[in-house]
């Protein structure tokens, strides 16, 4: 099968919902020429809400979005990230 390789992943509007202890933002994940937009929510322990936590909870929400694709999640392609890519806070 064919793999989908992530080149970029840009998180933007970035916010935290105080009602729901959630944290929210739009990520762009770029892979093949496409851009795919995913909205993700996470949930952070207080003590781990770093930039850092942030970022890493963000790119993982936006992968198990990914892996739900029908085309992923079939088998049929396999996703993969470019080496050394680090997601972008915007």
């Amino acid at each position: 099968g064919s793999a989908m390789l992530v080149t970029d992943i840009e998180i933007s509007h970035y916010r935290y919902d105080p009602y729901r202890a959630r944290h929210c933002a739009n990520v762009a994940v770029s892979a093949e020429g496409n851009v795919v937009n995913l909205y993700c929510q996470i949930d952070l322990p207080e003590e781990q809400d770093d930039t850092a936590a942030r970022t890493r909870g963000f790119a993982g929400e936006a992968a198990r979005q990914l892996r739900r694709m029908p085309e992923i999640r079939s088998g049929q392609s396999a996703l993969e990230f470019a080496s050394g890519l680090v997601p972008r806070v915007c």
